[in-house]
């Protein structure tokens, strides 16, 4: 009995781990409920980042959210990426 607890916990752990790194919940509670070592694989795992979704922040190198303004952890504002505009365009053609 004190087996299959240990398994769910296990597993349960593992879960949490893998969605707090952007991974499937689902298929790592399975996973570590059959293997309990595998807790610790999960835990040591990179955090994924979606293409397209997330960025790094410049100052705390946090993860933060691609169109963020500021960076929840640090509070730093985060500079303005993107378009290029050349200074000597006057706009008339």
């Amino acid at each position: 009995m004190i087996r299959y607890f240990i398994f769910l916990i296990a597993g349960i752990a593992g879960s949490i781990i893998a969605r707090r790194n952007g991974r499937n919940p689902i298929r790592w509670f399975i996973i570590c409920a059959l293997f309990p070592f595998l807790v610790i694989v999960v835990a040591l795992l990179p955090v994924r980042m979606s293409k397209g979704y997330s960025k790094k922040c410049r100052y705390c190198a946090e993860i933060i959210k691609e169109n963020a303004m500021v960076c929840k952890h640090c509070g730093r504002e985060q500079p303005i990426e993107g378009t290029y505009v050349d200074a000597d365009f006057t706009g008339t053609s």
